[in-house]
């Protein structure tokens, strides 16, 4: 353990010096207020498409699905918290496409019993997003 036994600050008796550069304080002028500004807003949209991906599980694949994707209806796997405000928002985030409906459908997971220990299947919830006429979204794409 010699290798951390040694400290890399000063000594106890030694002050470290202010730098010149640290007592230099920046002016900020309405040009690099700006600037400022335009970098907070694409942190927090960035941000936002990290919670959209925390609200869309996953496409949900099947026959009627992939009916109802030619009439711009997606099926999407959500969490049951999830609302229908927060579901619009998370498509156009993400995939950037203008929802023109939400509606959802919960299922109760299923009762289940293996000898004397029963249980429950985890409860289910999905999306049906209707986007606008001539958009798309690719989320079958490869499957």
């Amino acid at each position: 353990m010699g290798i951390f036994s040694h400290k890399t600050t000063s000594p106890k008796g030694a002050k470290a010096k202010p730098s010149k550069e640290a007592a230099v304080e920046e002016v900020l002028t309405p040009a690099s207020q700006q600037a400022a500004s335009k970098t907070a807003t694409a942190t927090a949209a960035k941000g936002q498409a990290g919670m959209s991906y925390r609200v869309l599980h996953s496409p949900r694949v099947s026959e009627k699905s992939a009916v109802l994707s030619s009439h711009n209806v997606y099926v999407i796997n959500v969490p049951v918290e999830a609302n229908k405000i927060e579901i619009a928002k998370s498509v156009k985030n993400l995939y950037g496409v203008t929802v023109e409906a939400v509606r959802t459908a919960r299922g109760i997971g299923k009762r289940m019993k293996r000898g004397r220990i029963s249980g429950q299947r985890k409860n289910w919830k999905k999306a049906f997003v209707t986007i606008k006429q001539g958009q798309k979204i690719d989320l079958y794409e490869g499957v």
